[in-house]
């Protein structure tokens, strides 16, 4: 409610939103007590009559005409003190009537209830025994029907997903990083700059919601909802002064008016220090070896092995040297990528998982294509001459690597790549030394002698 001269501003948020504009004529410095008709639409009054608008919810009129009652008004000073208004308008030349009443008093220091204690006993918790005993975890329940979680379950640890948690004016924001990806905002109402335990209801699409009440989301996998119904409960919280140290969070909601749910429960302690393990030592003994003699017993090299059927690799075999190619590589913390300049031109890059700062001897499985692999696992790809996966799965092997400082000295790398559902593999064998610097052998001097052979050809 702001009163600046003869004009008054109202702004409502909550379960809709609406403003309003009462401007009495140009005659008047503040606002009056009195009856204000031939009104039109402000700003496009006559500023000798003065003008209104009321409008929200997506709605307004282009024209309308209508009349302003302030039955009383009082000030304490230059601010507004009290109002008593009453208010009708047309809209577009209608017969029908917006009519309303304000009721406004500084002295009013009402405030949105806050969460309900103890919680409704009635509301979802999950089944005994699903969600682990110990340790950070999200889990998902949706029931057949539901948009957002298709209907599936899904429970993430530290052990398997990157569980990050953001607390911050009252609002929690979740987001999870795994084989699935997810976000999830929980906002008290706006009285509260810190969430408490107890029941948060009737509750609308975080950030779109009635800050009144509080609101939530949750989104992901290329799911979300335009608008939602739903609650969220917090069980137990604790702040470490203004700093989130644990919560115990549960939650519903229903979207685009389904009589289908999504059900979620958060477990998070800032103690809890688990991560994703990291690669396999030693790797399993009967994945892919190149055979004796197909690879340079010295030098950098880029074997490649496919199997028929096999998109990428076209069934072919493969050798690259700095004899007769350029092999180009990059890393960057826990990433490699290999480029080849050749007869063909390839790309493959190897993402270890999120956890390292640097790729490390050992086994990287269960891994899709990069960079649309689950972080936490890593992720591969390789692909040139035109042809790429659009889905993959694979692994990758480092059998050594050496670093100096952050800089890669060198690597020896072994993959397998199925690309698109495919049962034929893709194999590769990389090896890497930074001090190998050999080149093309160049142009041969003297030229070779061709006359004798194409004389013979002519002949």
């Amino acid at each position: 409610m702001t009163a600046e001269g003869a004009r008054l501003t109202i702004s409502i948020v909550g379960d809709e939103k609406w403003s309003g504009v009462f401007q009495l004529p140009d005659t008047y410095a503040t606002l009056q007590q009195g009856s204000y008709s031939n009104l039109t639409r402000y700003p496009f009054h006559d500023p000798a009559v003065g003008g209104l608008s009321w409008y929200g919810e997506a709605r307004a009129c282009n024209t309308l005409t209508g009349w302003i009652v302030i039955d009383s008004v009082s000030y304490d000073g230059a601010d507004l003190a009290a109002i008593d208004l009453e208010f009708e308008q047309y809209c577009e030349g209608g017969a029908a009537a917006l009519h309303g009443e304000v009721h406004w008093d500084a002295d009013d220091s009402s405030e949105p209830p806050g969460p309900v204690v103890p919680p409704p006993a009635d509301l979802w918790q999950p089944a005994a025994g699903v969600t682990p005993a110990n340790g950070n975890y999200i889990f998902l329940a949706s029931q057949p029907g539901d948009w957002v979680g298709g209907g599936g379950t899904y429970l993430y640890t530290g052990s398997d997903a990157v569980i990050s948690v953001i607390a911050t004016e009252g609002r929690l924001s979740v987001s999870i990083d795994g084989e699935d990806s997810w976000t999830g905002d929980f906002q008290a109402m706006s009285t509260l700059s810190e969430l408490e335990v107890g029941y948060y209801g009737d509750l609308g699409r975080y950030p779109m919601h009635n800050p009144a009440k509080g609101g939530l989301n949750w989104l992901g996998e290329a799911s979300s909802c335009n608008t939602l119904t739903g609650w969220f409960v917090v069980d137990e919280v604790t702040y470490n002064g203004s700093t989130l140290a644990a919560i115990d969070l549960r939650f519903e909601l229903v979207c685009e008016g389904s009589a289908s749910a999504l059900h979620g429960k958060i477990h998070w302690d800032v103690n809890d220090t688990t991560t994703p393990p990291g690669p396999v030592v030693p790797p399993p003994a009967d994945l892919w070896r190149p055979a004796a003699g197909v690879t340079p017993a010295s030098g950098n090299y880029v074997y490649l092995e496919s199997e028929p059927g096999d998109f990428i690799g076209a069934g072919d075999n493969y050798l690259y040297t700095l004899a007769d190619s350029d092999i180009a590589t990059g890393t960057s913390g826990a990433y490699f990528v290999i480029s080849v300049f050749g007869d063909e031109v390839w790309t493959g890059y190897f993402q270890g998982m999120n956890s390292l700062s640097r790729l490390e001897v050992g086994y990287y499985g269960e891994l899709e294509r990069y960079p649309y692999h689950n972080r936490v696992k890593g992720g591969l790809s390789w692909g040139g001459n035109g042809r790429v996966c659009d889905t993959l799965t694979g692994w990758f092997v480092v059998d050594s690597v050496t670093y100096d400082g952050t800089a890669l000295n060198a690597i020896d790398l072994r993959f397998e790549q199925l690309c698109n559902g495919s049962s034929s593999a893709l194999r590769g064998k990389i090896h890497w030394d930074v001090n190998d610097t050999a080149t093309s052998p160049g142009l041969v001097v003297p030229p070779q002698d061709t006359s004798i052979s194409l004389h013979s050809a002519r002949q």
